[in-house]
């Protein structure tokens, strides 16, 4: 990747989007073929596959008839949804959490902080809107 550029999701959290939509096309793939099939590595994988386990987003099957399976439908499942089952609750900054972050403390006021609260609540409203079923491919009929 180049090194200028910077993305706002963390690797997991992009790798858990692709997962779930591999798992709706391939339901019950083993992980091992999740992680082939989007060539990502397949210990990462395997990791971010046992954290949407964790969540209840997928289950994991071992044996003959396992594999990886949604529990949840893609309909019911936001960009939001995933990123937070991944890593916690989206904000643009620490500050927010805060009563008072330090220049408000020093200043009385923080504008900053208004504009980080103004623009968590964009992205949050954005990330919310895309549903994954919106993201695959409806089904070819033949």
């Amino acid at each position: 990747m180049d090194p200028g550029i910077r993305t706002l999701l963390k690797r997991e959290e992009s790798y858990a989007v692709h997962a779930l939509l591999y798992l709706h096309e391939h339901p019950g793939a083993p992980a091992a073929r999740v992680a082939a099939d989007l060539q990502t590595p397949a210990a990462f994988t395997a990791k971010v596959l046992q954290r949407l386990v964790s969540t209840g987003l997928v289950e994991a099957k071992q044996g003959r008839s396992g594999g990886v399976h949604l529990r949840v439908p893609l309909d019911q499942l936001t960009l939001l949804d995933v990123i937070e089952a991944m890593s916690g609750t989206v904000i643009m900054d620490t500050c927010e959490t805060k009563p008072a972050c330090p220049t408000q403390q020093r200043t009385g006021h923080c504008r900053l902080n208004t504009a980080w609260v103004g623009l968590t609540l964009q992205v949050r409203s954005a990330l919310r809107a895309v549903s994954l079923a919106t993201l695959v491919d409806p089904p070819t009929t033949t």
